[in-house]
C-alpha cells in the first residue's frame, strides 16, 4: 500500500468538503473550542431530539424527498419543513448557559488539581479497574464451579481479561463502546456499578452460552 493510500481527513477539511458551497459555514473557529464545545452541549442535552427534532430521520427523510439534494437544500429544508432557525435558538439558548458553567469552573483549574486528577485517573481508577474484574471473575468461578485466573499480558494484548476454567472471558463496564468491541472473539462479561455503593449488576449472558456448549460437548 502507497502513502497515497491512506490518508487522514481533519474535521475542519471534513466541514469545508462537506459544506464547500456554503460561504457562511463557519470553519475558521479558534483552536481547540469544539472541543470544549462538543461537552458543554453533551451535558446541556441541547442537542437531543426533543430540542432540534430527530436529526436520523428528518435527513432520511430529506433524502427520499431530495435524492439530489445539496447541503444548502438541506439548510433550507430543515429550516422550512422543520422550523430550524427556532429549534437551533432554542438550542442555543440552552447550550450557552452550559459554556458559561464550564468556563467558570475551568478557571479554577490549576495545576495542582491537574496533577490530583491525574494521579486518581492513573492510580485509583486503575486499580479500581482491576479490582472489580478480579471480584467478577471470582464471582463467575464460585457460578460455574470453575478455576480462575488472571490474563497474562499476553492475553490482554488478544483481548483477554481472564479465564473461567479454560474460557477467556472479556470484563468490560457497559458504558464501554460498542465500536471498541468489535472483533472481539470471546464472550464479553458487563457489568454496571451502583453509584450510591460498591454494588454491581452484571450480565454474563455471552459467557454462559459458551459454558453451556462447552458442557454439552462433553456430554457427547
Amino acid at each position: 500500500m502507497s502513502d497515497e493510500d491512506e490518508f487522514r481527513i481533519s474535521e475542519e477539511e471534513r466541514d469545508r468538503l462537506v459544506a464547500e458551497e456554503v460561504e457562511e459555514f463557519p470553519i475558521d473557529n479558534p483552536k481547540y473550542t469544539t472541543y470544549l464545545l462538543r461537552p458543554a452541549v453533551n451535558l446541556s442535552q441541547s442537542n437531543r431530539p426533543r430540542v432540534v427534532g430527530q436529526m436520523s430521520e428528518i435527513i432520511e427523510e430529506f433524502r427520499q424527498e431530495h435524492p439530489d439534494g445539496t447541503f444548502e437544500d438541506w439548510v433550507k429544508y430543515y429550516k422550512t419543513e422543520h422550523d430550524g432557525d427556532e429549534r437551533l435558538e432554542e438550542a442555543t439558548e440552552t447550550a450557552y448557559p452550559m459554556v458559561e458553567k464550564m468556563r467558570d469552573a475551568f478557571d479554577e483549574i490549576d495545576e495542582a488539581m491537574t496533577h490530583d486528577f491525574l494521579r486518581d485517573l492513573v492510580l485509583f481508577k486503575t486499580y479500581e479497574g482491576f479490582d472489580i474484574q478480579e471480584a467478577i471473575l471470582r464471582k463467575l468461578g464460585e457460578m460455574y464451579n470453575e478455576e480462575v485466573t488472571r490474563a497474562s499480558a499476553e492475553d490482554e494484548s488478544k483481548g483477554i481479561d481472564g479465564y473461567v476454567g479454560d474460557q477467556p472471558v472479556q470484563i468490560k463496564p457497559t458504558t464501554y463502546p460498542d465500536d471498541l468491541q468489535e472483533g472481539i472473539e470471546v464472550p464479553i462479561v458487563t457489568y454496571d456499578e451502583n453509584k450510591s455503593n460498591k454494588a454491581m449488576t452484571v450480565n454474563a449472558s455471552e459467557l454462559s452460552e459458551e459454558m453451556d456448549i462447552e458442557i454439552g460437548d462433553e456430554d457427547d
